[in-house]
């Protein structure tokens, strides 16, 4: 009497009709078109941004619509009674002349001597912030300060102002003085056909001042060159220890 066998199909093989055929690598074709593509698409972005920065070098767009808003949130207000939100300025020729480095020492003693202060001024927690980061309180600042003393019928017993000469107005300067700056800083600075020119920052003087620094690190013959503009020039020989910006941190 004989037994019938029945093999079973092994269950770890894969029926034939579920097999999917391997994926055929890219011709060298596809690959190359991928990598010019890719370069295109890298070239465009590197000459939309070239166009960009040169567009903000020339016009300050960007910066100064940020900037701008930036600004509007450092305010600050006349209040009653002394401050208790303020900050006074640095050892700048300009504000140490006018007594304005000195007010923390001048208060206190004028407060031993029965002296009230009626009003000062507050900061807004913005202001503070940005002035204990060690930028410049922005502010309109006077172009001349002084005392002056009179009697009981408004006559003045004594007077002085600083600086003693000045020009009241842009057009009162005369235009040698005028031509003559203009000459040695910046020619290009109250160009017409530029109305949008960023006075504080020359960018080719900025990048050769840049390029004089890393030379002069690397001991590498040559002048130095400085990046300061005439706009900040005027400010940095007013608020800057001893009229010179001596660190990266000062210039800004």
């Amino acid at each position: 009497m004989g037994a019938l066998w029945q093999s079973e199909p092994n269950s770890t093989e894969a029926p034939s009709e579920h097999l999917e055929p391997s994926p055929l690598p890219k011709s060298p074709r596809q690959r190359r078109l991928w990598w010019r593509l890719l370069w295109l698409v890298l070239l465009l972005a590197l000459i939309a941004l070239g166009y960009a920065a040169s567009e903000e070098m020339r016009t300050s767009r960007l910066q100064a619509r940020e900037f701008s808003q930036f600004a509007a949130t450092l305010s600050y207000s006349m209040q009653s009674g002394p401050s208790d939100a303020i900050r006074y300025p640095g050892d700048g020729p300009f504000d140490k002349r006018l007594g304005y480095s000195s007010l923390g020492e001048f208060l206190p003693r004028l407060l031993k001597r029965d002296y009230v202060i009626n009003e000062q001024t507050r900061f807004s927690p913005a202001l503070m912030d940005y002035v204990d980061h060690g930028f410049f309180v922005p502010y309109a600042e006077k172009i001349q300060a002084g005392l002056s003393i009179t009697d009981c019928k408004g006559d003045a017993l004594y007077q002085f102002h600083y600086p003693q000469h000045l020009y009241p107005d842009f057009a009162s300067i005369p235009p040698v003085i005028v031509h003559s700056l203009l000459f040695i800083e910046n020619r290009d600075l109250l160009d017409p056909d530029d109305p949008l020119n960023n006075p504080a920052v020359d960018w080719p003087r900025f990048a050769k001042a840049a390029y004089t620094q890393v030379a002069k690190y690397l001991a590498l013959p040559g002048q130095s060159a400085g990046g300061s503009t005439l706009a900040t020039q005027l400010e940095k020989y007013r608020h800057s220890p001893d009229g010179l910006t001596a660190s990266g941190s000062e210039k800004i």
